[in-house]
């Protein structure tokens, strides 16, 4: 299975994290969700975000240093959709700009609320025909 996914992460307390290009970058408490793309298969990408003793290559591997996943959303596709779901998320939250968008056009890929967000982007993925379901 492949497509796009959406890390659904908590940051217990207020941080300044280097991530990577971007420096140091100041975090608030609360929930984040993280657009990626697993295009060669969710299992191993997975399975590098869940890793807890990893070298940090992208953003988001600095970013987990310091928070946790809760829940991960998987939309299983052929297709490249984790800036339209990015694009979209945009409308519903606050993001962190450039933050995993490098290689793409996107303000950003990580995005922030201070309640959970869970139902939110279920509601936006289906809204969009994406059949969103829990890993």
């Amino acid at each position: 299975m492949k497509g796009s996914y959406v890390l659904l992460i908590q940051l217990p307390e207020d941080q300044n994290i280097t991530t990577g290009k971007l420096n140091v970058t100041y975090f608030p408490r609360g929930y984040y969700a993280y657009v990626g793309s697993a295009m060669r298969g969710f299992k191993s990408r997975l399975d590098r975000h869940l890793k807890s003793d990893k070298k940090p290559h992208w953003h988001i591997d600095y970013f987990l240093e310091k928070a946790s996943i809760s829940e991960i959303i998987l939309c299983e596709t052929k297709n490249r959709i984790e800036c339209a779901i990015a694009q979209a998320l945009s409308c519903q939250f606050d993001s962190i700009p450039g933050f995993g968008s490098s290689d793409c056009k996107c303000r950003s890929h990580l995005f922030f609320a201070t309640d959970k967000m869970k139902l939110t982007i279920m509601v936006t993925l289906s809204s969009l025909s994406m059949h969103p379901r829990l890993a």
